[in-house]
């Protein structure tokens, strides 16, 4: 008797198996940079990224929330759109030896000053993700952005690295 054992038959995954979700690194002017979750539960898919730093001297917050959409789904190469939006948080204290504020201090002194700066960055582009394994994935992006609360427009990139599950 001879038994012919197929993929879907016996249970194994295959090449094809979609994976919804993904954690890795990702950066980006208009994606935000940090670590990074994606959420692609069909073509239409969600990536959050988020960086938060907090010392003596400086705090600031990278995240971003970016939408995802699959123009040519593949098992080594897709292909999507995407649609970034980054808000960026800084609070700065710098430290003097004296009140004239032109040497700046090594530690905390008497004299300080306190610097805040936050603007959001949007962008469209194009990407292609490259799966190098079977949930393993590198990204790269492309498009056009506005920088700086709508105060600038160029073009942009970003990048990930992604694990998926």
């Amino acid at each position: 008797m001879i038994f012919f054992i197929h993929p879907r038959v016996s249970g194994q995954q295959t090449d094809s198996v979609k994976h919804k979700h993904a954690i890795g690194i990702g950066a980006g002017f208009t994606t935000a940079y940090g670590l990074s979750y994606r959420y692609t539960p069909s073509r239409f898919g969600v990536q959050v990224n988020f960086a938060p730093f907090k010392n003596d001297y400086v705090t600031s917050v990278s995240s971003g929330v970016t939408f995802l959409y699959t123009l040519i789904p593949g098992n080594v190469a897709s292909l999507f759109l995407y649609q970034g939006n980054h808000y960026y948080y800084k609070r700065e204290t710098l430290y003097y030896e004296d009140a004239t504020k032109n040497i700046s201090a090594t530690g905390k002194s008497n004299f300080s000053e306190t610097s805040t700066d936050s603007y959001v960055n949007n962008g469209v582009g194009f990407g292609i993700e490259l799966r190098f394994a079977k949930q393993v994935g590198f990204n790269l992006m492309a498009g056009y952005a506005s920088y700086v609360n709508f105060t600038q427009i160029n073009i942009t990139g970003e990048v990930g690295l992604y694990f998926k599950f």
